[in-house]
């Protein structure tokens, strides 16, 4: 059932790509990425505005083994129960119950309706990026396949507000790339 839930998204962005023209994106230039990225294909959603949140609550939701976030906001409003952040942190609660990998590391910059102490008191992995350097990444990786890039913060603002841009790319490679990358900032820079 929950793997289903990806392939949906996988077939989405599929759908998405023909119906709209987008072509099914892969990395040519090594000045782009590493050369072990560039060997496969990946398929890109296009991600707008209102369009992310339903893509990645539903991603969030079928997530079996993993979520590891890297992100400048992640706000929850204790007047606003059923905001979209709200949800969003709720599924990301809901996936560290049922067993999932769930870390996430948030800028100390942004401390106001933080869910850092919400999800910390419930059990969930999640660390400050530390004084001296500032997170403002936007990223999210999901069971070694999916990941979520662009510019939304797990805000009022970021998902109701905004004009915001991101991508949602379907790729073991490039997943393998940014996991890298955030354990690299989990254990080493912040640890």
């Amino acid at each position: 059932m929950k793997q289903a839930k990806i392939w949906y998204v996988f077939l989405l962005g599929i759908f998405f790509g023909v119906v709209l023209g987008v072509e099914v994106v892969h990395f040519a230039e090594d000045d782009v990425c590493p050369q072990t990225l560039c060997i496969d294909q990946a398929s890109v959603v296009p991600l707008s505005d209102r369009g992310y949140f339903p893509v990645v609550y539903d991603a969030l939701q079928g997530a079996q083994e993993s979520i590891h976030i890297a992100s400048f906001e992640l706000k929850y409003y204790l007047k606003y129960p059923e905001s979209n952040q709200n949800t969003l942190v709720e599924a990301l609660l809901d996936a560290h119950r049922r067993g999932v990998d769930v870390r996430i590391i948030v800028d100390e910059y942004s401390k106001e309706n933080n869910a850092f102490e919400y999800l910390r008191d419930k059990g969930v992995p999640i660390r400050y990026d530390g004084k001296d350097v500032t997170t403002h990444a936007k990223l999210i990786i999901i069971d070694g396949e999916v990941v979520v890039l662009g510019s939304t913060n797990f805000s009022y603002y970021g998902l109701d507000r905004n004009n915001e841009a991101n991508v949602l790319i379907v790729s073991g490679h490039v997943a393998d790339y940014f996991e890298k990358y955030f354990l690299e900032l989990w254990v080493e820079r912040i640890g």
